[in-house]
């Protein structure tokens, strides 16, 4: 279930096609160029499982597993081939530097251009399953207050579902139009509206209590085969995050918490691969640590790291390190948000910030055990106090360690108001709902894209 949520089924079969196809060019490249078929353990190995992990990242990186991006073909086409170029580059170097496989050039140019053609004709396939055949399901929204609109809002970008209407008792909004949507009649109507349009799911956006007799209606309905949520349930399904202002403690209370589970992930697993990984994160980094000291330095006057109290785990304060990328002055008169364009940001901090280099001190704040690699990223007191009073169910993102990434970072923008903290804490609890491996890894890659493209920086 999480593996479906998180990466979705037409996504998941994208990516086996994609996986047979790119293993069938290469074993068809050298019987293309030699004319004689070989058994095929006599062409797989190590070298070639690596091969096709860097072509499946290389087309994750650069987003060829979203199938709703709209893009024109010709720039589809393109930037296609240039992926499958670079991967092809990439990978031949890689094996040549270290002997992993003695690939000659024509048989890396026969494979390279099988995996184009192919995964480029798969990609046609699958594309134009989605579009032409599969029928959307159809849905009725019980409930047409702000909760109803809300979920309404988030369906409308999804073509896998068609709103037909709302259910609403107020007699003022029945046969109006709210979004394009027809309220259809009162409550006591919902099986015939369910019977008549032929209806796959209920999403319950109610608030208040539901009256008996409606919640008779709706478990008729699931016997009858129409799957029924609550509007909580439903949002988190399609979008990702939870509606904290539309969740009540109940649905909480009684909600499947993984990241709070005492399973040997969370408890063992987790911070084995956080210190492994900020220990080979450190290793590597040095050259880059070198030099951006260096930089910084000779920008301007002032210390390279900058350490800033934050709250983390059950609400303590830690000294999180940064690079300096402000000028020394830059809170003189007390903390603010960060700005777009923020005049306080050095030549050096820009770039440092826009490729996250700035957060590489922070691997020692893993190693130290004050932070994760992934969690909920950690805010400053002075916002916390505020945020806590004003938005509810704030302190529930300090249940789990801070993180250097997390669900909310890739995606959703850096966060320098009371709004975007609402929006950021309704993806850090679904985090904490749903934490497992695999979010943990899926997190960890949408990162490597976010670093890349540069998205999100301030």
């Amino acid at each position: 279930m999480l593996m479906t949520n998180h990466f979705p089924k037409r996504q998941l079969i994208l990516l086996c096609g994609d996986v047979i196809f790119i293993i069938a060019s290469f074993y068809f490249a050298p019987v293309i160029r030699f004319g004689v078929f070989v058994t095929p353990g006599a062409i797989f190995g190590f070298s070639d499982v690596l091969a096709v992990f860097f072509y499946l990242l290389g087309l994750y990186i650069f987003n060829f597993y979203n199938l709703d991006e709209a893009v024109d073909s010709i720039t589809y086409f393109f930037r296609f081939a240039a992926v499958i170029l670079a991967v092809n580059l990439i990978y031949a170097s890689f094996f040549y530097i270290f002997h992993l496989r003695s690939y000659s050039s024509s048989i890396i140019a026969i494979s390279g251009l099988m995996v184009f053609v192919l995964l480029l004709v798969w990609r046609l396939v699958i594309m134009h399953y989605i579009y032409s055949t599969i029928k959307p399901l159809r849905v009725i929204i019980l409930g047409a207050g702000w909760a109803g609109r809300t979920i309404n809002d988030a369906l409308g970008a999804k073509r896998e579902y068609e709103v037909v209407g709302f259910v609403d008792d107020d007699v003022k909004k029945k046969g109006t139009i709210i979004n394009t949507v027809p309220v259809l009649g009162a409550s006591s109507l919902l099986s015939d509206i369910v019977h008549q349009m032929k209806i796959d799911k209920i999403i319950v956006a109610v608030t208040h209590s539901i009256k008996q007799d409606v919640f008779k209606e709706l478990v008729t309905a699931r016997f009858n085969g129409v799957a029924v949520y609550p509007m909580p349930t439903f949002y988190e399904k399609i979008t990702g995050k939870i509606p904290v202002l539309h969740t009540n403690q109940m649905w909480l209370g009684f909600a499947e918490i993984s990241g709070l589970k005492k399973n040997i992930y969370n408890i063992r697993l987790k911070k084995v691969f956080d210190k492994g990984l900020s220990l080979f994160g450190i290793l590597v980094s040095f050259p880059i640590v070198v030099i951006t000291a260096l930089l910084i330095k000779l920008e301007s006057p002032g210390p390279v790291l900058y350490r800033q109290k934050r709250v983390g785990w059950d609400e303590k304060e830690f000294d999180l390190i940064k690079f300096r990328s402000m000028r020394q002055d830059a809170e003189a008169n007390g903390a603010v948000w960060a700005q777009e364009n923020d005049p306080r940001v050095t030549r050096v901090g820009r770039i440092i910030r826009k490729l996250r280099i700035d957060e590489l001190p922070q691997l020692w704040n893993v190693l130290n055990g004050d932070m994760s690699f992934v969690g909920p990223r950690p805010e400053r007191p002075e916002f916390v106090k505020i945020l806590k009073e004003e938005i509810p169910y704030y302190s529930l993102r300090h249940s789990m360690r801070s993180g250097i990434t997390g669900w909310a970072q890739v995606n959703y923008r850096y966060g320098a108001s009371k709004e975007d903290a609402l929006e950021k804490l309704q993806y850090d609890l679904y985090y904490i709902k749903n934490m497992s491996m695999f979010l943990d890894f899926y997190i960890l890659l949408r990162t490597v894209r976010v670093m890349i493209f540069g998205t999100g920086a301030r």
